[in-house]
């Protein structure tokens, strides 16, 4: 299953997103890249760091790119670059800490960015949840899905696989993968209760509307705006009122 965002424009320039990318692309022409791999029955050190900017192939790299563009832009946006550069090494260091909770005597490397991707996306989850999405199957696509359902189903899905593995005492990395978009969405939680969003939110508002455009509460996408009022987003078809109190969904 692959969950593709449909719009959710940036305010900020997503500098450390594409930085990781870059980054995360010339791995690939790394010799031996298991020697970067975090392996729990070794003494891994720096490895729990460095595995998390290697991939296995080019697939699983532009797989984990097209996800990184997609959803790390918009934390980045919202928690600035900073606390996004922070989050990143977080979310990866935990997703290998839970693989090596569960397969301590394990001798098998682990490359990856899908751990930092997983905490990514369960902050998104939170963060942008009337976001529309697209969902494909193998079999089937469907189209302006909310984003909190296609997360919603994905971690469930990742869930599902974990289980079936660890049943069958096969070394997975899917539970990692589940305790990062967990640890994510609680972290989002709580720069929300903590009102850390909506002073950047408000700082936002004024700085767009100085320039007579408002950002969707949906979508995040600039509307041009001459006065407060009502407004409407054609892209997403999001109706809200604008004023200087802030947004609100009509």
């Amino acid at each position: 299953m692959f969950v593709f965002e449909k719009a959710n424009h940036n305010y900020r320039k997503p500098i450390l997103t594409l930085g990781f990318i870059f980054l995360t692309m010339l791995t690939l022409f790394f010799d031996h890249p298991e020697s970067y791999a975090f392996t729990p029955k070794k003494e891994f050190g720096l490895s729990l760091i460095s595995s998390n900017f290697f991939n296995s192939s080019f697939t699983e790299w532009l797989t984990n790119a097209v996800y990184l563009y997609m959803f790390a832009d918009n934390i980045e946006d919202v928690v600035g670059h900073l606390f996004f550069f922070l989050l990143f090494l977080f979310f990866g260091i935990l997703a290998n800490l839970t693989y090596f909770l569960f397969h301590m005597n394990s001798i098998v490397p682990v490359i990856g960015t899908s751990g930092v991707i997983s905490g990514i996306l369960g902050m998104y989850f939170v963060f942008f949840p009337n976001v529309k999405s697209t969902m494909v199957f193998e079999r089937a696509t469907f189209r302006d899905v909310p984003i909190f359902i296609s997360l919603g189903i994905w971690i469930l899905i990742q869930s599902y696989f974990y289980l079936i593995e660890f049943n069958n005492q096969v070394r997975s990395v899917y539970g990692g993968q589940v305790v990062a978009f967990l640890a994510g969405v609680s972290l989002a939680l709580f720069f929300i209760r903590h009102n850390f969003l909506d002073r950047l939110e408000q700082n936002l508002r004024l700085s767009t509307f100085i320039n007579k455009t408002v950002l969707c509460p949906s979508c995040n996408k600039p509307i041009p705006a001459k006065k407060y009022g009502r407004l409407h987003c054609s892209s997403c078809d999001t109706n809200f009122f604008f004023d200087r109190h802030g947004k609100k969904f009509l």
